[in-house]
């Protein structure tokens, strides 16, 4: 009785020591199988990430660009409250953008209260603009928007206007002359 249990034991072990074999066979087998077809249809497979990849500095820069278009800076601020100036880029940020690309940035003050402030007659701004309807997003962002004051570009045009010569053409120098042959003025025929 004891060899016949330790018979089946053995024999109990062998058979499993066989499935493990099979089902690592199968699942090396499948492998197999992966990678044959990975490779046969490279690049395939990695063209998606591939392509997002070399898309990704696109798009920060693409809402970079937009937070610095629709950034009211500190110019646009007197005490708190909106200037007129800053109603108007309010007005611009509101139309002229598409719709998903429409969100108020504010440059932060330098204290908490001023900042609220800020938030606060913006908001304001908004809904006077948009009276029905969902209104945009307005963020507060720490970073300045690319811009000066308005003196400075008076400035700068008035001297770039000043500087632009007076477009003249060339003296006619007689190399490009139309040939007789090809005049259409009346010939003289002699008579």
């Amino acid at each position: 009785m004891r060899r016949l249990w330790i018979g089946g034991l053995v024999l109990g072990s062998l058979s499993m020591a066989t499935e493990s074999a099979q089902a690592q066979w199968s699942e090396a087998k499948h492998h197999c199988h992966v990678d044959f077809a990975r490779n046969n249809s490279w690049p395939q497979p990695f063209r998606g990430q591939d392509a997002r990849s070399v898309i990704a500095p696109f798009e920060v820069m693409k809402n970079n660009g937009w937070r610095d278009n629709n950034t009211v800076g500190n110019l646009m601020f007197k005490d708190g409250d909106i200037s007129e100036a800053g109603r108007l880029k309010i007005a611009q940020i509101l139309t002229v953008p598409p719709p998903s690309r429409r969100v108020v940035y504010i440059q932060a003050a330098p204290t908490v209260k001023e900042t609220e402030a800020r938030i606060q007659s913006v908001q304001v701004a908004i809904s006077e603009m948009v009276p029905t309807g969902p209104l945009p997003d307005v963020v507060v962002t720490n970073i300045p928007p690319s811009t000066s004051s308005g003196s400075y570009q008076t400035f700068v045009h008035r001297a770039i206007a000043n500087s632009t010569p007076v477009p003249r053409l060339p003296a006619f120098s007689g190399i490009n002359a139309p040939s007789a042959q090809t005049s259409a003025a009346p010939q003289d025929s002699g008579n």
